[in-house]
């Protein structure tokens, strides 16, 4: 099967609203932290460490927005 033709298949299939997650503030700044993270590391990362590191920069953003 070609990229393209994957690519049309993918965009026709339904998505139920149980699979997509809302966009809470928190997975928002999350997402941002962890691009921060990715382009500024070296080697490899434990998925798990990365992804804890980035939900603890989105709660301590959280945090902070509240002063």
């Amino acid at each position: 099967m070609k990229l393209e033709d994957e690519a049309k298949k993918f965009t026709k299939k339904k998505r139920t609203t149980k699979a997509m997650k809302p966009l809470t503030a928190r997975r928002y700044l999350a997402g941002q932290a962890l691009s921060g993270l990715l382009s500024g590391s070296r080697g490899a990362i434990q998925m798990q460490d990365l992804k804890r590191a980035a939900y603890d920069w989105a709660d301590y953003m959280l945090e902070d927005s509240d002063e």
